[in-house]
């Protein structure tokens, strides 16, 4: 199945590589309107190391350019469709830093993920289609279809998987080779192994990190034990669910370090 890289105009009037112009259109609202990474004090400034983890098509990695000019980011994402519009839209906006075609986990080597062409936004190592087909019906209620609309558009939608093989990185490693004092922001957004990005950091790095901005999906304990890792290595926490997520479990975290 081909799945060609394309061009669509923002709101915004910024011109941006995709795959799939409905997930770029609400990852723009979700991004760019509802700037769902810089809330409860989480900021970018001039000069900050952006991590992006989980990139897709890299809307976050073009907002934190747009946002402010004198950041670079280091941006993952580990399925190659994605990747090839995560890599143009780079290019096409001269955004400083590097992007990688790898995922991010607890350790180094290859992984086999799922990769989902036609839901991109869920693709990972922890797939799983009942669940996926749960999920879509929730967000279609939430965002204000009906039940028979969110029926016909669950039925269109194909039954499609992908296995891919993927190189995986630990983010310490990362810092390590390239040489990173200081990042200002660490963005994770990873369908399910963001406990597993976490535990990719040597105690070491943690202080080097200012803010931290993640999805959670609370399986087995994991929005506890993320915050109380976060809230142990100084950082000032709040998580919150959004409206769209009523009833899933997924939360946003936001990490900071509050001085004095």
């Amino acid at each position: 199945m081909s799945h060609p890289v394309e061009t669509l105009r923002l709101p915004n009037g910024t011109t941006v590589a995709h795959i799939n112009a409905g997930e770029a259109q609400f990852l723009y609202r979700e991004i760019f309107t509802q700037r769902c990474y810089l809330r409860h004090g989480v900021d970018l400034r001039p000069g900050d190391v952006v991590f992006d983890v989980g990139a897709n098509i890299g809307m976050f990695t073009l907002f934190a350019h747009l946002e402010c000019p004198g950041v670079t980011v280091h941006a993952f994402e580990p399925a190659p469709v994605p990747f090839a519009a995560l890599r143009a839209n780079v290019t096409r906006h001269g955004i400083p830093g590097q992007a990688d075609q790898c995922a991010v986990s607890d350790s180094s080597g290859t992984r086999k993920m799922t990769f989902y062409p036609d839901a991109t936004l869920m693709s990972g190592f922890h797939a799983d289609a009942a669940a996926r087909t749960e999920l879509l019906r929730t967000l279609g209620l939430n965002g204000g279809y009906t039940a028979e609309d969110v029926d016909t558009m669950l039925a269109q939608l194909p039954d499609v998987s992908e296995e891919i093989e993927t190189p995986v990185v630990r983010l310490s490693d990362v810092i390590a080779e390239r040489g990173i004092d200081a990042i200002g922001l660490l963005k994770v957004d990873v369908e399910k192994s963001e406990r597993q990005v976490f535990a990719g950091l040597e105690d070491t790095d943690w202080p080097r990190i200012r803010q931290v901005v993640a999805e959670v999906h609370d399986i087995d304990g994991a929005l506890e034990e993320v915050v109380t890792l976060l809230r142990g290595h100084g950082f000032t926490v709040v998580a919150e669910q959004e409206p769209l997520f009523a009833g899933t479990g997924i939360h946003q975290v936001a990490a900071r370090r509050v001085a004095g």
